[in-house]
């Protein structure tokens, strides 16, 4: 009996330490990732760990002399995320695990906004180059309003593929409704066929990426200004897109199981103004936009999105000027950009910040915790973030 209950004993204490071991591992796990964040008038990338602590920076140098790094992009399952810097014109493609160059892409287009690869088919990455367009020396219209296709061929070997001029697309020719074509940012039908992007003085364009041309569109009437927050539900079925500016905030929400619907229209502008950054909290069914001008957030039920008078829960205020919006893997905290008192001349426009850096959000609670100052706070401007799964 005294052996059997030693060996019991034994066994209990083996039990409690493999459980201490295993919750210290989970532990471990949800906290092991990076917050990446882009500092657009210094060219240079912060990588941070989840409490807001810079563990490295990566320089405009080491990204192949870029300049204004402005949007990291990147898709689940994929291992590569994209830098897309507006005054080199240039695309840099980074492993999500470490940060490594694999490659520099020049002469992607006139000012590139974002580089967004296709959820459906990774290899294909997207560039959105929002620059006007005008004629070169040669009369020859310039790389302005166009999209460009970069394919990764052979694993790990990028090159630029065509170009769909936006400017000449003959879906898109009424001025009054599409006073602009320049692209600002995309997203994707479920099946990867279509993308939607939207335009600078606004509107909307479909890209039949089969047929590598403009379907359909909505005007500047149908859809507003800065239109760039692109969000897909879990399915991949819906897409949510932001758009506003100084004054108001806008939220559609577009059917993409096929050809893309606009199914819904939402006004936030008594809510937020300039609604921007847009990520979905996944475990609580969530969508999340962040408010520049008003320097909050509003939140908003999935399983009621299509139904009018939307009324968002509203994170009051978490730092000033927030940009763009990731989450933790684990959705215990979420990551917001910061601009700065002096904000990089970029497009659509400029939006005046104080405290550049990252503000950081407790999710379930719902409030802001901390202001993580980054970088030269007199001159800096945060715009572009990024939580690599290291995939």
């Amino acid at each position: 009996m005294q052996k059997n209950r030693e060996l019991l004993s034994i066994l209990a204490g083996l039990g409690l330490l493999l459980l201490t071991v295993g919750c210290a591992l989970m532990q471990q796990k949800s906290t092991r990732y990076e917050v990446w964040a882009a500092d657009q008038n210094d060219n240079k990338i912060y990588v941070l760990d989840p409490e807001g602590k810079t563990l490295k920076t990566i320089d405009g140098a080491t990204l192949g002399d870029a300049k204004r790094p402005h949007m990291l992009w990147g898709v689940p399952r994929d291992p590569y995320v994209y830098v897309t810097s507006t005054v080199s014109n240039s695309v840099t493609v980074l492993d999500g695990k470490d940060g490594a160059v694999k490659a520099v892409i020049p002469g992607v287009g006139k000012a590139p906004h974002a580089a967004q690869p296709s959820p459906a088919h990774p290899e294909r990455v997207y560039v959105s180059n929002i620059g006007p367009q005008v004629a070169g020396p040669d009369g020859k219209p310039d790389r302005g309003e166009t999209i460009t296709e970069i394919v990764r061929r052979n694993g790990s070997k990028w090159e630029i593929a065509r170009f769909l001029d936006l400017k000449a697309a003959p879906a898109l020719a009424d001025t009054k409704l599409y006073p602009s074509r320049r692209p600002v940012c995309v997203g994707f039908s479920k099946d990867g066929r279509y993308m939607l992007t939207t335009l600078f003085n606004g509107g909307l364009a479909v890209i039949d990426l089969q047929a590598w041309r403009v379907a359909k569109g909505w005007g500047k009437n149908e859809i507003a200004e800065n239109g760039c927050g692109f969000a897909a539900s879990r399915s991949g079925g819906e897409l949510y897109v932001t758009a506003g500016n100084e004054k108001s905030s806008w939220l559609y929400v577009f059917d993409v199981t096929g050809e893309p619907k606009l199914v819904a229209t939402h006004d936030l502008s008594k809510f937020g103004r300039d609604s921007h950054g847009i990520a979905i909290d996944t475990p609580r069914n969530a969508l999340w936009i962040a408010h520049r001008v008003s320097s909050n957030i509003t939140i908003h039920p999935l399983a009621t999105i299509r139904k009018p008078g939307q009324q968002p829960t509203v994170i009051e205020f978490v730092g000033k000027t927030p940009d763009l919006i990731m989450f933790a893997p684990d959705h215990s905290s979420a990551y917001v950009t910061l601009r700065g008192p002096k904000p990089a001349p970029t497009i659509p426009h400029a939006t005046v910040g104080e405290t550049p850096g990252i503000g950081i959000i407790d999710v379930a609670n719902r409030k802001l915790l901390r202001v993580v100052k980054l970088g030269d706070q007199a001159n800096a401007d945060f715009h572009g973030i990024f939580v690599p799964t290291g995939q």
